[in-house]
């Protein structure tokens, strides 16, 4: 069972978080301090069926609102054969679902509105026998005008309290039974009779339905996977393990799963096997570990007499005991060993991480990547963070921003570029100014594109990919004022350099500076376009909504570079998730203008290169 999405309401500062969708493997969580983050992971938590929705998550605002958790799963075909054979459904499972699954407090389990309308709970056949009842219910309320005798109370069958009506309904027939006599007219007496028969055989049917449901519900609670919550990994890894603890000991039980280390080999009589154990434990520990922390060539060891079994962190050749180490790295072990522990069990583990890597530099949370995106190989993970160390500017997205309102509390929004707050998207922005940085290393190309903005750089990066065409190294110039310092590097190392910017007062300034302050021709400066725009206007307007601002059904009249100022858009996440969209999705749908106007720049580019070419070799 894979998570789909989720939503949470009414849980402490979230009133509703609208839905989110999850990746198959890395889901992260942005956004700043107190946005709510923790709350999120927290009630994700509390889905798990071994748990009840927390006291304290009673919402802050609206004491009387009940919190409610909603996780849609989307189930194999194989698993839903196995559940509906195990209940005696005679439905078929023909392909995968999405069952979403409600969690109310503190602990009641049901299924959502659109789960039940699914064919595999007998939807079309719970909605003909309804439509029935009440059809042949009309019927007798009608009859039962005519003959005020006939006693028994009416009443309207909803099916919101269907267990109440069915009893409501028994007391209504026994009430009428005794006096059906009174109904004169021999063919509504016949008809009444009938009708009450024919409804008491509707309920049995709909009542096994129903049955059906609640059976299919409590096998299904049995796979929902374990969320685990790791919110600190405070636990310091121990020094040593008393022998007669081994067997109860968390560490020794994660390390069992990771390492195959054996309580029963270390315990037995067989020296050389022991020795042989030791060996292979510290070897397949360390082959691993070693990949996911590359901060010094330390490795772990672990050791045994005939009392503990002791831990250690070799530097050097010297051993020193765990608790000796940084709080980093001691941090950084039990994440890995509790992760990675999780990751391998063989059971479906959700797993979930408050903040990663709080206690470690840049470097170190790198390695923390690398660990996290190999446990996701093997179960679904979803961590929080703030740190732009931990988001990867080529996967945005997996990322989720988190964000409070004023009137609806807590919030998430999939889309990284629809929201506005500055502080929220920093550590986003912060990723790939990170990203950017390594442009102005590739010196293998010699054909060096200088332009404005981020946003430039990752457009012009798409359509070079629309094109075809690796022959020029597009750079980040750091703004128009510092755009001669990166060429003129760049022309130092040995490259052609050509500015490009928008066709605007920028151009114009940045021309008069290139011309006037450094002495560089006008032959090797240009524009996107030769009209006044900008990069975003290269795009129809048609393609920017689809494709760029994905809503094609946007309404502006202004260009397209404009409506992003006036909505007050993030050109450069337009940008990234538009280049990301085309790597992802092999995007070669542009309409006729926008393909024009592409091709248009890039012959351009190519002939002032090519202009440059003859000039050196005259």
């Amino acid at each position: 069972m894979k998570l789909k999405k989720f939503r949470i309401k009414n849980y402490k500062s979230i009133v509703d978080s609208g839905y989110c969708y999850l990746t198959d493997t890395v889901t992260i969580l942005a956004g700043k301090n107190e946005s709510g983050k923790t709350s999120i992971l927290e009630a994700l938590n509390d889905f798990d069926t071994d748990e009840k929705i927390r006291e304290s998550a009673k919402p802050i605002k609206s004491t009387d609102a009940v919190s409610e958790i909603s996780i849609t799963f989307v189930v194999g075909r194989e698993t839903l054969k196995d559940i509906l054979e195990e209940i005696k459904s005679p439905v078929e499972a023909t392909a995968d679902v999405e069952l979403e699954i409600i969690k109310i407090f503190p602990d009641k389990y049901s299924f959502g509105e659109t789960t039940l309308q699914n064919e595999i709970f007998g939807d079309k056949e719970i909605g003909k026998i309804k439509k029935s009842i009440k059809d042949k219910w009309e019927k007798i309320k009608s009859i039962r005008g005519k003959y005020g005798a006939l006693a028994g109370s009416l009443f309207d069958f909803e099916f919101f309290n269907f267990e109440n009506e069915k009893i409501l309904f028994t007391n209504f027939k026994t009430a009428t039974a005794p006096n059906v006599t009174q109904i004169t007219d021999e063919k509504e007496r016949e008809q009444f009779s009938k009708l009450i028969a024919e409804i008491q055989t509707d309920i049995n049917n709909l009542t096994n339905f129903l049955v059906v449901e609640t059976k299919f519900l409590e096998v299904l609670k049995q796979r929902i996977p374990n969320f685990i919550l790791f919110n600190s990994f405070d636990d310091i890894f121990p020094n040593k393990i008393p022998f007669a603890k081994l067997e109860k000991n968390e560490w020794i039980q994660d390390l069992s799963v990771i390492s195959d280390l054996k309580i029963t080999t270390i315990k037995g009589t067989d020296d050389r096997g022991k020795e042989k154990h030791k060996d292979d434990v510290n070897i397949k520990l360390n082959k691993d570990y070693e990949k996911f922390w590359t901060q010094d060539a330390s490795n772990l060891s672990v050791n045994w007499d005939s009392e503990y079994l002791y831990f250690w962190i070799k530097e050097d050749g010297y051993p020193y005991e765990p608790s000796l180490r940084s709080k980093g790295r001691q941090w950084h072990l039990a994440f890995y060993i509790k992760v990675s522990a999780r990751a391998s069990e063989n059971v479906p583990n959700i797993i979930l991480i408050d903040e990663p890597g709080l206690f470690l530099h840049a470097k170190a949370q790198e390695d923390i990547l690398g660990k996290l995106e190999d446990s996701a190989k093997e179960a679904q993970l979803i961590f929080s963070t703030h740190s732009p160390y931990l988001l990867e500017a080529d996967k945005l997205n997996r990322v989720r921003l988190v964000h409070r309102t004023n009137d609806k509390g807590t919030q998430i929004e999939n889309k990284v570029h629809a929201l506005a707050d500055k502080e929220t998207l920093t550590p986003i922005l912060t990723a790939i100014g990170l990203e950017l940085s390594v442009g102005i290393s590739a010196l293998d190309k010699k054909n060096n594109v200088i332009v404005e903005g981020p946003s430039d750089v990752f457009y012009l990066n798409a359509f070079k990919k629309i094109l075809n065409k690796n022959s020029v190294n597009f750079i980040f110039g750091g703004g128009a004022g510092n755009m001669p310092f990166v060429g003129t590097i760049l022309h130092g190392w040995g490259g052609k350099v050509v500015y490009l910017y928008d066709n605007d007062q920028g151009k114009k300034d940045g021309e008069k500076n290139l011309k006037d302050s450094w002495f560089i021709s006008k032959d090797i400066i240009l524009s996107v376009l030769r009209s006044s725009g900008s990069i975003e206007d290269i795009f129809s307007l048609p393609d920017f909504k689809k494709f760029v601002l994905n809503d094609a059904s946007k309404t502006y009249t202004e260009t397209n570079s404009e409506y992003v100022k006036k909505a007050k858009l993030n050109k450069v996440l337009l940008a990234k998730k538009f280049l990301e969209t085309y790597q992802n999705e092999n995007l070669a749908n542009l309409d006729e203008t926008t393909m024009e106007n592409i091709d248009k720049l890039f012959k351009n580019i190519e002939c002032k290169f090519a202009v440059k070419t003859l000039e050196l070799s005259k």
